[in-house]
């Protein structure tokens, strides 16, 4: 059942408090870990195991608009969080001077913040492909992480929420038969968090702008321009679309969005929180009054990071 929570504002303006914002960022327990190889390069994650593991796990995927400068001293994707508050790209991201998973670390969950390919060099299903093989990774190396097989969790911001959504509604690419033993346990996820994620490709493209359709061409590989209505082009916005692939059997979802998100409009979660519910699936949606697509511009009655937190934990560790 959905349940809409829209959270009341202060009226104090964070920035208007003077205040120095301290950092408090979590350090990788194990860095660059290796969960696949594409050609001679490597996809990389970095694994955060808390003092007090739950016996969960959780990944994690950061936001880039799928695309990268394509230059040496490009940011690592599973770094980029932590470079995004550093230069006050997003200052006090999403309301925290830290990781958006440090809560779900602070509950017990060992996370793991993935890399993927990325857009220009690489277009659709590959991103796709990239997140199925780490949790497949992660899942075939429970034992070593020290974490449940069976239940693990997602979370995501803006291209990340969308490549983590993805995990929750595709179907599981596990092949019992694959030569690689990794490829013969489950992609799917139990439980999946996307914060201000971008859902419909298609209706972006279309009903939203052009210049959105030209945007998410390079991440789809093809480009909308003069094309009627009912080309072959427009499905394959389609199949890059988390709403395109929801089912009854889709993991349950915590949707977060800000009201006042330029970046990314809310329409995404609004549709894809309704969409679910057509399907039966559990879902929350959290309209974030006032907070733009990286950050809460005031304070609020309640941290939705904790929020996310508790509700991974209600719904991985509950029987």
């Amino acid at each position: 059942m959905k349940k809409l929570l829209t959270f009341s504002l202060l009226l104090i303006h964070v920035s208007a408090l003077g205040e120095e914002v301290s950092h408090n960022y979590l350090k990788p327990t194990q860095e660059n870990v290796v969960y696949g190889m594409d050609y001679g390069t490597a996809l990389l994650m970095d694994v955060y195991t808390p003092e007090k593991p739950n016996g969960y796990g959780v990944i994690f995927i950061m936001g880039t608009g799928w695309t990268a400068y394509g230059e040496y001293d490009d940011v690592p994707l599973k770094q980029l969080d932590v470079f995004l508050h550093v230069n006050k790209i997003f200052p006090n991201f999403m309301g925290q001077s830290y990781q958006l998973f440090k809560p779900l670390y602070d509950a017990g969950f060992t996370i793991f913040s993935i890399n993927h390919r990325l857009a220009p060099q690489h277009s659709m299903p590959t991103q796709i492909r990239d997140v199925q093989r780490a949790v497949q990774y992660i899942r075939y190396h429970a034992d070593e992480y020290g974490i449940d097989p069976e239940r693990m969790g997602g979370m995501g911001h803006s291209s990340g929420a969308c490549m983590i959504s993805f995990l929750g509604v595709l179907d599981d690419v596990a092949d019992p038969e694959a030569y690689d033993p990794i490829h013969r346990v489950s992609s799917r996820l139990q439980a999946v968090v996307p914060v201000s994620g971008l859902f419909d490709f298609y209706k972006a493209s279309t009903a939203d702008s052009r210049g959105a359709g030209a945007f998410l061409g390079t991440v789809v590989g093809r480009t909308i321009s003069w094309q009627p209505p009912g080309h072959p082009v427009y499905e394959a916005f389609k199949e890059a679309s988390p709403i395109h692939y929801v089912s009854s059997e889709d993991a349950p979802m915590l949707i977060m969005h800000g009201t006042d998100d330029a970046v990314v409009p809310i329409w995404h979660s609004e549709d894809f929180s309704a969409a679910l519910e057509a399907a039966g699936v559990e879902n929350e949606y959290i309209a974030l009054e006032g907070a733009t697509h990286g950050s809460l511009t005031k304070e609020i009655g309640i941290d939705p990071c904790g929020y996310a937190a508790e509700w991974m934990t209600k719904h991985l560790l509950s029987d």
